[in-house]
């Protein structure tokens, strides 16, 4: 495992808030938006939202553009990791039925 794939691991898996994070994730991957609309979309708290694109940003798995209202979008380092495809849900980033 890579040290790209540590981090993700480590945001993703490895801490408590890891399943929110893939759902946020999700999200955007489907449509890039900003807090607002991404907390209407999943139904979560503002806050909650905002820490967790905060650490999502921080640690380079997002990107933001704009200012005031900004849209969050997947950085395109991360784009084609398998992992993260596979964090969120298969390999081809698409979800699988259960």
């Amino acid at each position: 495992m890579d040290s790209k794939d540590r981090l993700l691991f480590w945001l993703l898996a490895g801490t408590k808030g890891g399943p929110t994070r893939v759902r946020l994730l999700q999200a955007l991957h489907r449509k890039p938006m900003n807090l607002r609309k991404l907390s209407m979309e999943l139904g979560m708290d503002y806050k909650s939202v905002k820490a967790h694109t905060e650490l999502l940003l921080k640690n380079g798995v997002l990107d933001l553009e704009g200012a005031y209202g900004a849209i969050y979008f997947i950085s395109p380092q991360w784009e084609e990791s398998r992992y993260l495809k596979e964090m969120m849900g298969g390999k081809n980033g698409k979800k699988e039925k259960s």
